[in-house]
């Protein structure tokens, strides 16, 4: 399958509905690993080290989920020698400290949530403090980790090789896309919605002709299944997000 830059929005569109792996085994090699964002956050995620010179996608879950909704997608990354890191976002899953005092994404304000785009920031350079060059890296996000992603690969100092945005919204949780989206920028970036997730699509429509506009390249690919990670219900979309990335 072939992607091209679209002018104005085209889409790919993908069929064939399948269930969802309910579970999926932890991956041999995966670790457990710990970090500290620049305010202090304990983080806690996922991470499989990659095959020489792959990719690695860091992998930023929605609100309210964590890091184990990435399961399958984990489990094709692997498979393709590609090494990730599933982070579970401040407020979430076993990141619950920020500062040494407890938080939850249930109290956030808007600003609490702006600041998480910094967990991002901190697995990148976890990834980079093991050799993985910022060209290899993969940002890659669902629903309100989808704005995260992008928020931090615009502001962070580590550059992405690549971004990948799944049901991201012109605004979650207070945190906008649309700045980002259209800010000078040297990576790529992949959007995927599902035309039934009207929210996620209509905003998927809207950064495209914004990055249009700019003369920056926008990808998008439709999904089907819903919302973030439950597009991996349509079984073409995983190898499709896969084989858009240019070899490594």
């Amino acid at each position: 399958m072939k992607f091209k830059t679209l002018r104005p929005l085209a889409l790919i569109i993908f069929s064939a509905a399948a269930v969802l792996a309910c579970c999926v085994p932890a991956a041999a090699g995966q670790k457990t690993v710990h970090f500290r964002t620049s305010d202090n956050c304990r983080i806690e995620a996922f991470y499989l080290a990659p095959s020489s010179g792959s990719y690695v996608f860091i992998n930023a879950h929605g609100l309210g989920s964590d890091k184990n909704e990435w399961a399958l997608f984990q489990k094709a990354i692997k498979s393709a020698g590609y090494g990730y890191l599933s982070l579970d976002l401040r407020g979430h899953g076993a990141s619950t400290t920020c500062g040494g005092k407890k938080t939850g994404y249930m109290y956030f304000t808007e600003q609490d949530w702006n600041n998480a785009s910094r967990d991002i920031e901190a697995a990148a350079a976890y990834v980079k403090k093991r050799g993985i060059a910022p060209g290899r890296l993969v940002f890659c996000g669902a629903s309100v980790g989808a704005n995260l992603a992008l928020k931090a690969a615009v502001e962070g100092k580590i550059k992405p090789g690549a971004l990948v945005l799944l049901s991201p919204g012109l605004s979650y949780a207070g945190v906008k896309t649309e700045k980002y989206f259209i800010a000078p920028r040297t990576f790529k970036a992949l959007i995927v919605a599902a035309r039934e997730d009207a929210y996620a699509w209509e905003s998927a429509a809207a950064l495209n002709r914004a990055a249009m506009g700019k003369g920056l390249p926008a990808y998008t690919l439709e999904g089907r299944g819903g919302h973030g990670v439950n597009m991996f219900k349509t079984p073409s979309v995983i190898p499709a997000i896969m084989s858009w990335l240019p070899k490594p």
